[in-house]
């Protein structure tokens, strides 16, 4: 039988593969995990320039199939409860935590659905104005005329922007409530933050502090006491549902008896929601600036857009939704950002069935990634991907 080369063929338990099909190019390397973490864009880069869009790796161990075409990347995000499931190595799963989406997979319709309302309407349009206070103020410590270390400080500008919004909790605060907290200063948490977030990447599941997993798990047992204190002192005031994240999902405890937000969901939750918030919205803001800063006229339209939509001498703390929502070419940079610089990959599966597709096999067991930066360095996808041009997006 000569198989169609845009079919995804999933065999069943005995099937052979048709003769003709092969695995994917490239031999696994011990190397590889390391390289990968090190540097996932010129890893994932090289292998595509030598092997094309689908190659074989032992990344995380096993072996691990990256992918970048459109019919491999709907292969991976469409075979769930039919031939894959999700697949993360087993250091970041007990990271994640029980009630985390990969942990809780049923629950992650009802989790989305409850959880919109944070990031959408009113409640994103409350949070502008702290948003727009608390870049300015970092921006105007900024030095104009040295260089500075971009991630570091937009690391900072993203931690004292989420958390408040997140948390209802100005961490810059020298009052009595870090007295009653289980982490008692700013820096302390950002440190337990950083142990937390380097923990998923830790090789070996021992929770020892002499690994950098085991390290990595002490930070977010002691996080997660963190985020419970702090739901027991918003249950203590005056639940105002919009005002932030943690109140929303408060709110909808009192009124819900049914709510998906238990306390124990609630600290996981807020544990993630800042991890995933803090780390990714740095990651892009930083990005953003390293590759606007390269291209003068993208500046130039920038500042014309904001000029046109808000006018001369216009007050970036007075800004609204409504004129954010106008600044298409804005939205276009960061898309392109987005684009060029993913802030990590998309989806991890491992294969419960081999599947055929494009010629190729992929093995039961096997784990297979849709790795945004194959996909997106592709010119059947997008024309001149090495370029940084904005304008790409603005016709989509």
């Amino acid at each position: 039988m000569q198989l169609s080369p845009l079919e995804i063929k999933v065999l069943e338990i005995g099937q052979s593969a048709p003769d003709e099909v092969k695995e994917p190019p490239r031999n696994s390397k011990i190397t590889d995990t390391l390289r990968y973490i090190g540097n996932p864009d010129r890893f994932c880069r090289e292998n595509l320039v030598k092997y094309g869009p689908i190659f074989k790796t032992s990344v995380f161990g096993g072996t691990t199939i990256f992918v970048g075409s459109r019919l491999a990347n709907e292969m991976v995000f469409n075979g769930d409860n039919k031939y894959s499931e999700i697949a993360l190595p087993p250091t970041t799963m007990e990271m994640f935590g029980e009630y985390s989406l990969f942990q809780r997979p049923e629950l992650h319709s009802k989790r989305k659905s409850a959880l919109s309302p944070a990031f959408t309407g009113k409640m994103l349009e409350g949070y502008l104005p702290h948003i727009q206070t608390t870049i300015i103020n970092h921006l105007n410590k900024w030095p104009i005329t040295e260089t500075i270390a971009l991630t570091p400080s937009v690391e900072k500008l993203s931690f004292d922007v989420l958390v408040p919004l997140l948390l209802g909790f100005d961490p810059n605060q020298e009052d009595s409530l870090w007295a009653i907290l289980p982490i008692k200063s700013k820096k302390e948490l950002k440190e337990l933050y950083k142990q937390f977030f380097d923990g998923f990447y830790g090789l070996i599941k021992w929770k020892s502090k002499l690994t950098v997993f085991g390290r990595g798990y002490i930070a977010r047992e002691k996080l997660r006491e963190f985020m419970g204190a702090i739901i027991e002192q918003t249950k203590k005031e005056k639940i105002e549902p919009t005002a932030n994240f943690i109140s929303m999902m408060l709110a909808d405890q009192q009124a819900n008896p049914d709510t998906i937000f238990i306390d124990v969901l609630m600290r996981t939750q807020c544990l993630l929601q800042l991890w995933g918030s803090h780390y990714e919205v740095t990651a892009l803001l930083a990005s953003w600036i390293y590759h606007t800063r390269q291209y003068p006229g993208v500046i130039a339209k920038i500042r014309q857009e904001l000029k046109q939509v808000l006018g001369d001498g216009y007050n970036h703390e007075q800004i609204t939704g409504a004129q954010l929502k106008s600044l298409k070419y804005l939205e276009a940079s960061i898309k392109e950002t987005l684009r060029i610089s993913p802030p990590s990959s998309t989806a991890n599966r491992r294969l419960t069935k081999s599947v055929v597709l494009d010629g190729y096999l992929f093995k039961k067991g096997w784990t297979v990634i849709a790795e945004p930066r194959i996909a997106h360095f592709m010119e059947e996808h997008y024309q001149k991907p090495d370029s940084f041009e904005p304008e790409r997006f603005l016709s989509i």
